[in-house]
């Protein structure tokens, strides 16, 4: 019988994984999922707590793309928006 080591995320108990660096990373992103939440909640009047955290979670699960668009390159966000799309299209096969 193998045994196989998993990792806990501190935040979010339910999640597992067989690597600590993914749990690691996971965490970090939950960690700035909370705090940008908590700072559009502050910022922006009429915001709701639920819509603080999706977008929070947006950004935080977006980070990289987001960090690119910031530094030049706005279009990447629009890159997002194609794929994402485009994951929500079912291909069919046309009959011959």
């Amino acid at each position: 019988m193998a045994v196989v080591t998993l990792y806990m995320s501190d935040r979010d108990k339910s999640k597992t994984f067989t690597d600590k660096k993914e749990a690691d990373q996971y965490d970090k992103m939950l960690e700035l999922a909370e705090n940008v939440s908590t700072w559009l909640e502050n910022e922006v009047e009429g915001l709701t707590e639920d819509q603080a955290e999706t977008i929070g979670m947006l950004i935080a699960e977006n980070k990289e793309t987001l960090a690119k668009a910031i530094k030049g390159k706005p279009e990447v966000l629009l890159d997002i928006q194609g794929s994402e799309e485009d994951d929500k299209v079912t291909q069919l096969a046309a009959n011959e």
